[in-house]
């Protein structure tokens, strides 16, 4: 009975892991405005269950860390002119994943990455 419980625990963190490292690497994304559409890109690092990494835009860059990973779901902040915002991102496949948008104005949305291939 205990190598059981110990195997299956051993199988579920270990697919938590291949997930987490599906997260990893550069994606493209891009969300609609009243100026049309705002293309930008994000590069994500994966360290056990956290998740950190930085944003390119055509106005700069932008850090982010401390967030947190758990299998395919993830979820991080970052402050953009004093005003906190929060991604709660879910791998649908290997080459996409959808964030649901939130910040502290009320604002909401949900918008997808693609994986980058450059």
């Amino acid at each position: 009975m205990k190598k059981i419980f110990v195997s299956t625990i051993m199988v579920l963190f270990c697919s938590s892991l291949v997930f987490a490292s599906e997260v990893e690497g550069k994606w493209k994304g891009s969300i609609d405005t009243d100026n049309g559409p705002w293309e930008f890109s994000v590069v994500y690092k994966v360290s056990d269950e956290k998740i950190s990494g930085e944003f390119f835009t055509e106005y700069g860059n932008l850090e982010f860390g401390e967030g947190k990973i758990s299998g395919k779901e993830f979820e991080y902040s970052f402050d953009i002119e004093g005003v906190k915002h929060t991604h709660k991102g879910k791998l649908i496949n290997d080459k996409e994943i959808l964030i649901k948008y939130s910040n502290e104005n009320g604002e909401t949305g949900e918008f997808t990455f693609k994986k980058s291939t450059n």
